[in-house]
């Protein structure tokens, strides 16, 4: 593959890289609001259920709270929705100082210590292998050691 090849076909992957974690984004953001919305509903309604004759109401709601409690704390959509959508404004915006630099090297002018196309591209590829390292494994870390840690008893 020529080193043009390349250059495309990584820009491509960051362009799906964005889209992606937008994607995963939206759908997390949704997750939070929708479970928020049911936790403050369902928790409202518990007062008014408890003034009914019938107790089974207000029980399967206060059961029903509980869970909605417990997904909050286990899957935290919102910190997953923060996550991603970090991810994508940062990738935009490398993709963003790319094009900037890549104008800039056309111009004549150098950026820093940009002064080639190669050089734009290395800088491009470093930030953003970088940037996908580090997401990784701050995710991995949230998904997996935090909730390892919290499964124990303390």
């Amino acid at each position: 593959m020529s080193e043009t090849g390349f250059i495309a076909e990584f820009l491509g992957f960051l362009d799906q890289s964005i889209v992606r974690t937008k994607r995963t984004a939206d759908r997390a953001m949704v997750q939070f609001v929708v479970l928020r919305l049911a936790l403050v509903a369902t928790s409202a309604s518990l007062p008014a259920l408890t003034t009914l004759q019938s107790r089974s109401w207000s029980t399967a709601d206060a059961v029903l709270v509980a869970i909605l409690a417990g997904l909050d704390t286990q899957f935290r959509w919102g910190e997953e929705w923060r996550h991603f959508r970090s991810t994508q404004l940062v990738l935009e915006r490398m993709r963003r100082d790319y094009q900037r630099r890549k104008s800039a090297v056309n111009d004549g002018r150098a950026i820093g210590t940009i002064a080639t196309e190669a050089q734009n591209f290395d800088k491009l590829f470093a930030d953003v292998e970088d940037l996908l390292q580090t997401e990784a494994d701050s995710f991995f870390k949230f998904r997996i050691t935090d909730w390892k840690s919290r499964d124990r008893p303390t």
